[in-house]
């Protein structure tokens, strides 16, 4: 990663997520924009769709996100002696340290990488016929998982705790679109890159040739191949995974600071 031009790095996760981020790049003295390209809008209709199986127990329980642990929570009254034996799992750290926060503990989490595979990929859900289990999610996320296990035998319920929506364009976020080619933008989300090349045109590049040049920081390959398909021809680096500390990594390697709380 070549920083020696980049004037700003640019973080683009939700307000829900986004602050342990924000406050970390603060502390060293670095001055990150703040540029959401998702919006999370909660479902509350997750909570009717909850009580038709409160009654009926299940086997695993999965958490895509710490915004579906906390909505679970938060509409749902889920704990821990809700199912007091199902196995939980959470899809990285972040979802882990959210479901801490409730008294979940004995948490599995995929080791590095915190894709649909790497969770597949766990020993508890690789022999899952006749198991009921739930996933907390947000709407349209993670559409790999419910069909495979399905596929396997699996009884799936899936709960949207959530919806991702584009943010409407704002004066506030002018300042930021209008300085894109000097910035690194941080995109955690295959969504959220989506949603930035329509607020920076990156599939329409005639509109501002400099929308396709900007640094970018994203999270697997998969993101990486998505941004080129979408007129993305600038530098792309990929951190190991979503979380935060691999996302510092990836800069503190590059800025040779070190972080700290």
């Amino acid at each position: 990663m070549n920083v020696n031009n980049i004037q700003h790095i640019v973080i683009t996760k939700p307000v829900t997520t986004a602050s342990s981020l924000l406050h970390r790049l603060r502390t060293v003295g670095l001055h990150p924009l703040f540029f959401p390209t998702l919006e999370i809008v909660e479902n509350p209709e997750i909570t009717a769709h909850f009580q038709n199986f409160i009654q009926s127990p299940f086997n695993i329980i999965l958490f895509i996100s710490p915004t579906a642990a906390h909505y679970a929570m938060k509409h749902c009254a889920l704990t821990p002696q809700t199912w007091p034996t199902a196995r939980f799992i959470a899809q990285g750290p972040g979802t882990a340290k959210a479901l801490m926060q409730y008294g979940f503990s004995n948490i599995l989490v995929p080791a590095k990488d915190y894709s649909s595979e790497a969770l597949l990929a766990l020993p508890i859900l690789k022999n899952v016929k006749g198991q009921k289990i739930a996933i907390f999610k947000g709407k349209g996320g993670r559409g790999l998982l419910a069909p495979y296990l399905q596929q396997q035998g699996a009884m799936v319920t899936p709960f949207d705790c959530y919806e991702r929506r584009c943010p409407t364009p704002s004066l506030a976020l002018e300042k930021t679109i209008h300085t894109p080619k000097n910035s690194l933008f941080i995109v955690t989300s295959s969504t959220g890159l989506h949603n930035l090349a329509l607020l920076l045109h990156f599939a329409q590049p005639m509109n501002n040739p400099d929308w396709r040049d900007c640094h970018l920081l994203l999270v697997s390959d998969k993101m990486r191949s998505l941004a080129r398909k979408l007129g993305h021809k600038g530098n792309i680096d990929v951190a190991d995974n979503a979380s935060d500390e691999a996302i510092l990594t990836a800069i503190e390697s590059h800025f040779r600071i070190t972080f700290y709380d």
